[in-house]
């Protein structure tokens, strides 16, 4: 079915006027086809669900779709079924950046600017495809600010010193800030006196998970006793992970080179303290005992 716009009127877009005898206005003359073809159309339907036409009910054309409906998917029931709309508030799942490391590659292109890129591609609550169209915030100098996304406001680049953004004044590590099923932290930008902006782009993925090997001498009396170092492990997640750090060997010092199985360490002196754990790393004191280094491994997900 095509519009039939009123009847004499050349455009085909045309829309209806009523009639205004005050005001001298004849309005629109109806064309045949503007009344019958959308009975047609209705029809149409009313018959392909197998309904006799009926001018008593008015609910056929309502009764038919939910028959073909019926009939292309079994028969089942409409929860079965999720409209969009709903899928996009009911699935428990993180945004999703379609790059190979889950990062939208937002850059400083300027002084006192940040931007949003154009073409990249994300998933909203895993199902939902969002495509980048260029977006640029200006920003002002010694500010932390996070970049952020959400179904309801888009991209949106939030001071952290805002009381309406940050009102229980939260560090900017604080996990509160971390990304949601619907509200993305993209990256944390902080700018210098001179309004020259920092980003650090996050990585968002429904599932987030790295092996990190991490080697090193010891720092604080090593080869003797209370032996310490500090390892720095480094990555920049948009959700705080869990982590899980254990021996891979340890070298011992005075008795010349000898390395002990990870099994085997239960036998000597040895701990592990993680002093800190952000979205973006974690500082981990090994202590052991005579040690000259300590070599760790640790798992992080999220």
């Amino acid at each position: 079915m095509k519009y039939n716009q009123p009847y004499g009127n050349p455009d085909a877009n045309a829309g209806y006027v009523d009639r205004n005898a005050a005001g001298a206005v004849a309005g629109s003359r109806v064309p045949a086809m503007a009344i019958e073809a959308p009975q047609r159309e209705i029809m149409a339907v009313i018959n392909a669900a197998g309904i006799a036409g009926s001018n008593s009910d008015l609910t056929q054309l309502l009764q038919a779709i939910q028959q073909l409906i019926a009939a292309a998917t079994g028969g089942a029931g409409d929860p079965n079924y999720v409209l969009m709309t709903q899928a996009r508030t009911r699935i428990p799942i993180f945004p999703q950046v379609l790059t190979a490391t889950g990062v939208l590659p937002v850059v400083a292109p300027t002084t006192g600017l940040v931007r949003v890129p154009a073409g990249y591609e994300f998933l909203h609550r895993g199902i939902f495809l969002i495509t980048t169209v260029q977006t640029d915030f200006v920003t002002v100098a010694n500010k932390t600010y996070h970049l952020r996304w959400s179904p309801s406001a888009g991209f949106a680049l939030k001071d952290l010193a805002s009381a309406a953004y940050n009102p229980s004044a939260f560090g900017e590590g604080n996990e509160a800030f971390d990304s949601s099923y619907d509200d993305m932290l993209v990256s944390r930008v902080v700018t210098s006196a001179a309004n020259v902006p920092t980003v650090t782009n996050l990585a968002n993925k429904d599932r987030l998970s790295q092996m990190i090997a991490d080697a090193g001498p010891m720092t604080t009396s090593p080869g003797a006793s209370g032996a310490l170092r500090t390892a720095t492990l480094s990555w920049n997640w948009a959700r705080r992970p869990l982590l899980q750090v254990t021996p891979v060997w340890f070298q011992i010092g005075p008795g010349g080179p000898g390395y002990f199985a990870a099994s085997q360490i239960h036998d000597h002196d040895f701990s592990i303290a993680k002093i800190s754990l952000t979205r973006y790393g974690a500082s981990v004191n090994i202590f052991r005992d005579y040690a000259t280094e300590a070599n760790i491994e640790a798992f992080i997900t999220a």
